[in-house]
């Protein structure tokens, strides 16, 4: 028997209408699941920019906490230990914090004049006896254990000596505010006067009738350059600790306990603050769109009360 033939293929394909509608709806799916991704991605890295902001804000307050809170260490209330420069025309502030590495500070009993390279710093003497003169405005300064040096003096040495035999003392007159660094290198066996090693010329004059001391400082200074908020130690600029990045503004503002608020603390002694407010403003521009977070701190100055 002859085997009938089929008028039709066994298997059929797609029609074009078919494929064409197929090709849609994979590419529709296939957009929707790039969308969801892209946005997915988009808001991840959103989050890690607003998290790394967030963090590099919470980073520089602590930082400036600890400093202001040991602000004021072993320095009086006519100290400068707290200074704000006020930035004009809504520029970051700059922030100055100090405190005293020694128990002592030398009082200094002779004139100095501006722009004079004078290499000492007479400073009050312990009078022994059979001895020579006493510069003019120096008083006596206790011995108490006897080896012809005053105390105050004695720990100077000792410490510039523990130091490096070279260290940096700060020059202050807390009538006109005025004060400068030097290099302090040696005290002479007269023991009233410091030796400056430095042959620069003094920058401010200080007269010995308006109380002028030395200090041993801690300087520490707070400033925005560019977007990096720098800590700057002992005015070595040259060696900018760069604290964290992302920065946009840096403001302080002086709280005092009567209750007024001051951008500097013109004509009040550190020791009156209540408080220093400090606001940073971190932000950086990320997918055509500004990111933008403020925080706003108040620290008190511990050592206020020591006064």
């Amino acid at each position: 028997m002859r085997s009938k033939r089929s008028s039709r293929g066994c298997t059929e394909g797609f029609t074009l209408i078919e494929l064409l509608v197929a090709l849609m709806v994979t590419g529709i799916i296939a957009a929707a699941v790039l969308t969801i991704a892209l946005n997915t991605r988009g808001m991840f890295e959103t989050d890690q920019h607003r998290t790394t902001i967030n963090q590099n804000l919470r980073a520089g307050i602590d930082l400036l906490g600890i400093d202001v809170r040991q602000a004021g260490e072993r320095l009086p209330f006519d100290a400068p230990a707290v200074q704000i420069t006020d930035g004009s025309s809504g520029a970051p502030d700059v922030l100055v914090l100090r405190r005293n590495m020694l128990d002592y500070v030398l009082p200094v009993c002779k004139d100095i004049l501006a722009g004079s390279n004078t290499d000492s710093v007479f400073v009050a003497r312990v009078k022994l006896p059979g001895s020579g003169k006493i510069p003019q405005g120096c008083i006596p300064v206790p011995d108490e254990n006897g080896d012809g040096w005053p105390d105050n003096l004695e720990a100077w040495r000792d410490y510039r000596v523990a130091n490096g035999g070279e260290i940096l003392a700060y020059m202050h007159n807390p009538v006109t505010g005025n004060g400068e660094f030097f290099v302090y290198d040696d005290e002479d066996s007269s023991t009233f006067h410091l030796h400056k090693a430095n042959a620069d010329s003094w920058q401010h004059s200080y007269s010995a009738n308006q109380e002028p001391r030395v200090y041993i400082l801690e300087q520490k200074r707070f400033r925005l350059q560019g977007d990096i908020l720098q800590c700057i130690i002992n005015d070595d600029t040259s060696n900018a600790l760069n604290l964290v990045n992302r920065m946009r503004d840096f403001q302080v503002r002086a709280i005092f306990k009567d209750g007024t608020i001051q951008s500097t603390l013109a004509g009040k002694p550190w020791t009156d603050l209540e408080t220093l407010e400090v606001t940073l403003v971190a932000g950086e521009s990320f997918r055509m769109r500004d990111m933008d977070r403020t925080v706003v701190t108040r620290f008190f100055p511990r050592n206020i009360l020591s006064h």
